[in-house]
């Protein structure tokens, strides 16, 4: 996402916690993070699943590394990122992240039936259309 989105959307969530208070605000933030997952992991093509077990979410630090997990319904990978926004404190970053070594070509549209447009790029601008109808 260019640094320019992520600082409108940041705005965004921002502006919309002090219209509704901070306890609704890290609701929010926690609902657009599992969002974010679950339609990254659903995305994500699959042959082994490993590709969909690969996803990552992590609390103010980038997750590193590659995991080898295979879950090519998504379930578990989803459930292991709900475990961690349960306690959510408001304001902390969010990072999702796969570090497949073949997630860069799935991206760009590799798998031409499953995501000929990717996951990540089509998942953003979902996100941004979600903040946008925010009031």
């Amino acid at each position: 996402m260019p640094s320019h989105e992520v600082r409108e959307f940041n705005r965004r969530i921002i502006a919309w916690t002090k219209k509704h208070g901070v306890e609704r605000g890290r609701l929010l933030q926690r609902t657009l993070a599992l969002e974010a997952l679950r339609r990254l992991v659903l995305r994500t093509p699959v042959r082994t699943g490993r590709a969909r077990g690969g996803w990552q979410l992590a609390i103010n630090a980038r997750p590193k590394g590659q995991i080898d997990d295979k879950d090519k319904k998504g379930a578990a990978t989803i459930g292991k990122g709900l475990e961690k926004l349960g306690s959510l404190p408001f304001g902390c970053v969010v990072w999702i992240a796969n570090n497949v070594e073949y997630i860069v070509r799935l991206e760009e549209g590799h798998s031409k039936k499953q995501a000929p447009k990717g996951m990540f790029r089509v998942t953003v601008n979902d996100l941004i259309q979600i903040m946008r109808m925010l009031k």
